[in-house]
C-alpha cells in the first residue's frame, strides 16, 4: 500500500513541471561537477525519465533518481531561517557536505535496489559528480569511465563523462591526459564550444598562450554571438593579450 501511495505522489505531470522549472534556472556552462551533470540530465533526459516512469521497477528506480537530483539542488539552510520544515522526500540540510551525503544516501540505496535499471546507471554521472566536488578526482575519474565503458545510448552524457575525464585529470595537473579528453568531447557540434574552451584553458596553463589565444579568437569570431561562455571567452582573451 505504501509503495502504491509513494508513486501516485509523484506523477509524470510533477515531474514535467519539476525539469521545466529546473532547466529555466539551469546553464550548461557550470564549473562544478554534480550542477553540471544534472543540468544536462534535465536538458536531454527529461524525456526519458518521463518515459521510465511508465515502467513498473523502473518507474521506482527513476523516482529515486529524481529523488537524489531534487536533494542535490535544493537550497542549503540559511543562518536566518529557523524552524525550518523538513520535506521527508528532499531534506534541507546547512552544510554543502551534508547534503551531498544525503545525495549520496538515496543514490547508495537506488544502486543496492534496482543496480540493473537505467536510472542506476545514469546516477553513476551524479556519484561521479559528487566525487568531483569533493576533490575525490581518482575516484570521480573511475566513475566516470565506469559510465562511459557501459556504452549508454545518449551522446550527450558520455561527452558529459568525457568531460568529467579531462577535468579530473587537469585538477591532478596531467594535461596531456585532459587534452586527450577534452578532445574527445569534441565530437559533433553538441558540446564542441565547451570543448575547445577546456582545450584554451588548458593551453594557457600549459604556458601556450599562443594556441589558448588561437582558439579563443576562433570561437569569437565563428561562436554563437549569445553564446553563455561569450564574456568569459573575451574576458580571458584579454589577459593573456596583456
Amino acid at each position: 500500500m505504501s509503495k502504491q501511495h509513494h508513486s501516485a505522489s509523484v506523477s509524470p505531470d510533477g515531474f514535467i513541471g519539476f525539469w521545466q522549472r529546473k532547466w529555466e534556472t539551469i546553464t550548461l556552462y557550470f564549473s562544478r561537477g554534480l550542477v553540471l551533470v544534472i543540468g544536462i540530465i534535465v536538458a536531454i533526459v527529461g524525456g526519458w525519465l518521463i518515459s521510465q516512469y511508465l515502467d513498473g521497477r523502473k518507474e521506482r528506480s527513476t523516482e529515486k533518481l529524481a529523488q537524489a537530483m531534487k536533494i542535490a539542488e535544493a537550497n542549503l539552510i540559511s543562518d536566518q531561517e529557523k524552524d525550518v520544515e523538513q520535506n521527508e522526500e528532499v531534506p534541507r540540510f546547512k552544510t554543502s557536505k551534508e547534503r551531498q551525503d544525503g545525495v549520496l544516501k538515496v543514490l547508495g540505496e537506488l544502486d543496492k535496489d534496482f543496480a540493473s535499471t537505467p536510472a542506476a546507471l545514469r546516477a553513476v554521472l551524479l556519484k561521479a559528480g559528487v566525487a568531483y566536488d569533493q576533490g575525490k578526482y581518482p575516484e570521480a575519474e573511475a566513475l566516470y569511465r565506469r559510465f562511459v565503458d557501459a556504452k549508454p545510448r545518449e551522446l550527450a552524457l558520455v561527452l558529459v563523462a568525457q568531460e568529467g575525464i579531462g577535468l579530473c585529470a587537469e585538477a591532478r595537473g596531467d594535461f596531456a591526459a585532459a587534452q586527450a579528453a577534452f578532445t574527445a568531447s569534441t565530437s559533433g557540434d553538441l558540446f564542441k564550444e565547451r570543448a575547445q574552451w577546456n582545450q584554451a584553458r588548458v593551453y594557457a596553463k600549459q604556458g601556450n598562450k599562443a594556441k589558448a589565444v588561437e582558439i579563443y579568437k576562433e570561437m569569437l569570431a565563428k561562436g554563437d554571438p549569445k553564446s553563455s561562455l561569450r564574456d568569459d571567452i573575451q574576458n580571458r582573451l584579454s589577459q593573456l593579450e596583456q
